[in-house]
């Protein structure tokens, strides 16, 4: 494919990899962790977000709307998702942003062509983070890409679940620097109670790509009271495949409440937040293990 679907790009991002980087979000995913902090990612296809807490019931998106998914009703403007074409006009016209777009459709060249604007920002170390959603489910569209990319002198990373057949990752390899790589759960029957799928798939890359000497960087986003008891068991996971591999422990947070909200999306975001001191002793196990941790910024 010579087009892809990007939820969003965030520049001067530090979490999402070395240096400096633009991260691309790209729609799409084949998880469905109860915990996502990208719900406009999950889906495939474009989608209008929007933000009730801010509509001033102005009535500019029911003027707009050519199939009446905006309405008014007792002075109130409503929105019904399921007449939305997701055509993104009423994000233009409205005055106070309570309307996001989800979803644009970029060209290999055209995405390509806008990232190169950010090299200058990104010295030795920075580049380009591709992520999601999963990334690789949109494989040739990020393969081309991150081939340019590389022609040009940009590092490319990819973040990734892990969960894409075994060719995604041969495709992809020459053009990496490093695969920021998601790790859950070790144990099957709570990776898949915790994000709808077994991890046999994901387990088996791992290790593909640590044989194939990739760089990686894995990342355990720690929920308390749903997957902290699975430490040691990620720690001996690392053991046995390259204990040069590091370990980066995330902190889990609700910050994207809202935007389940505005999307019409159930909420499964666990209550309450990993505090400070539970990364800490996660960390402390994988350190006490001979794991290399890496702090969050």
């Amino acid at each position: 494919m010579n087009k892809g679907i990007v939820s969003g790009i965030k520049r001067m991002e530090i979490h999402d990899g070395d240096g400096l980087r633009t991260t691309v979000f790209l729609k799409g995913c084949p998880l469905k962790c109860i915990w996502c902090h990208n719900p406009e990612s999950i889906s495939y296809e474009p989608e209008i977000g929007r933000f009730e807490e801010k509509c001033i019931s102005c009535g500019s998106c029911v003027r707009t709307c050519d199939t009446n998914a905006f309405f008014i009703k007792d002075g109130i403007v409503l929105f019904d998702k399921g007449k939305c074409t997701a055509c993104m006009q009423c994000e233009k016209i409205c005055p106070v942003f309570a309307i996001v777009g989800y979803g644009k459709e970029y060209s290999v060249d055209s995405l390509v062509e806008e990232l190169l604007t950010d090299k200058p920002f990104f010295g030795d170390k920075g580049g380009i983070t591709f992520s999601g959603g999963e990334c690789l489910t949109q494989t040739d569209f990020v393969v081309k890409c991150a081939k340019r990319l590389k022609e040009k002198g940009v590092g490319v990373y990819i973040d990734t679940c892990g969960y894409v057949k075994r060719d995604v990752f041969e495709k992809i390899m020459p053009y990496v620097d490093k695969f920021l790589y998601d790790l859950k759960a070790i144990d099957g029957d709570l990776h898949k109670r915790l994000t709808g799928r077994d991890n046999a798939a994901i387990l088996d890359n791992m290790k593909f790509l640590s044989d194939k000497k990739c760089a990686i960087e894995i990342r355990f986003p720690l929920v308390k009271g749903y997957n902290d008891g699975e430490t040691e068991k990620i720690g001996e996971f690392i053991k046995r495949l390259n204990i040069g591999i590091p370990v980066k422990v995330l902190r889990y947070h609700d910050f994207a409440r809202s935007r389940y909200n505005a999307l019409q999306r159930r909420d499964t975001l666990p209550e309450g937040q990993t505090t400070a001191k539970d990364v800490v002793d996660a960390e402390e196990i994988l350190r006490n293990m001979g794991i290399i941790v890496i702090k969050d910024n």
